[in-house]
């Protein structure tokens, strides 16, 4: 008996000494953290100028601190229509009179339905806005997220960006195997929203949201950020009609909709982009001026 636990003692150690680097790398990688700026705000709360919504394209489309604008991004990769609702409901309240909401569309808007990550969630939503909401796996997210194998393989993947394969960069082709993939990832993510009627759930959770801004006073803009041409290749105008417009132009919407997705000032320059459909640093930050300038010319901000 006491030579078997010594062994189970000696197993338990060497299983903690390789967990303990592995689970303080995800720890501290960005895939994991990403919600930081949202978690930040709510330590330190104050009333804002703009609050935008969406996905990544929306989450690496904004930066307006140039503008003079105080500016809540709470747009996170896939995010959810249902999610975005929610986390509107939650710091909507900062929002200035007469403040913007802008409400990013993209390709995904109406067939993701589902957020594969909701332990992102734990610590910026009261938990009964989680759904499904779990104290084991709340507690295993906060203190021991290198258990989860997707959070791990997001931040590997992360950390090793520059190692992979050639043809799997983000520029390689020029960009055109990354639109690829992507058309191939949005094409599967449409046929089983639409097998699982889960698009007319988003349309009308859309409709909600909308409905929800317009009884609190909040001015909404919606939007569709700049992407290369590589991309645009892929999502023409019959592809975007069948994606997003068939189910957005019905609702016949009394609110400004800005559409830059193919604008030339960024469809024909790569230096404005990370990989062919997300906005780098620089582009983000001449994209946030020209809306800055176009919504001030709509009487905004005034």
């Amino acid at each position: 008996m006491g030579r078997l636990f010594i062994k189970l003692t000696i197993i338990i150690t060497v299983a903690l000494l390789l967990f303990l680097p592995i689970n303080n790398f995800v720890k501290q990688s960005r895939s994991y953290n990403i919600n930081d700026d949202i978690l930040a705000f709510k330590k330190d709360p104050h009333p804002v100028d703009i609050i935008n919504l969406g996905a990544s394209h929306s989450m690496y489309g904004y930066y307006f601190k140039p503008t003079g604008l105080s500016h809540l991004d709470l747009a996170l990769p896939a995010q959810t229509i249902q999610y975005d609702f929610k986390l509107l409901k939650e710091y909507g309240e900062y929002l200035k009179p007469n403040g913007v909401v802008i409400v990013s569309i993209s390709q995904l808007t109406f067939i993701n339905s589902k957020d594969m990550d909701v332990g992102r969630y734990y610590e910026i939503l009261d938990h009964s806005e989680i759904e499904p909401f779990s104290l084991v796996d709340y507690y295993r997210y906060l203190y021991f997220p290198g258990t989860n194998s997707e959070i791990f393989t997001s931040a590997l993947s992360s950390k090793w960006k520059g190692f992979k394969w050639t043809s799997h960069q983000s520029w390689a082709n020029d960009g055109k195997n990354y639109a690829e993939r992507k058309t191939e990832f949005i094409e599967e993510q449409y046929r089983e929203a639409s097998a699982n009627d889960e698009i007319e759930q988003n349309v009308q959770q859309f409709q909600e949201l909308l409905e929800y801004c317009k009884d609190q006073g909040y001015q909404v803009v919606l939007t569709m950020e700049p992407v290369h041409q590589t991309y645009l290749d892929h999502f023409d105008e019959q592809a975007m009609e069948r994606l997003v417009f068939q189910y957005l132009d019905p609702l016949d919407l009394d609110v400004p909709f800005l559409n830059y997705m193919d604008d030339p000032r960024f469809s024909d320059n790569q230096d404005y982009f990370i990989d062919s459909d997300h906005l780098n640093s620089e582009g983000r930050k001449k994209y946030s001026w020209i809306v800055y300038e176009e919504l001030k010319s709509m009487g905004y901000f005034e």
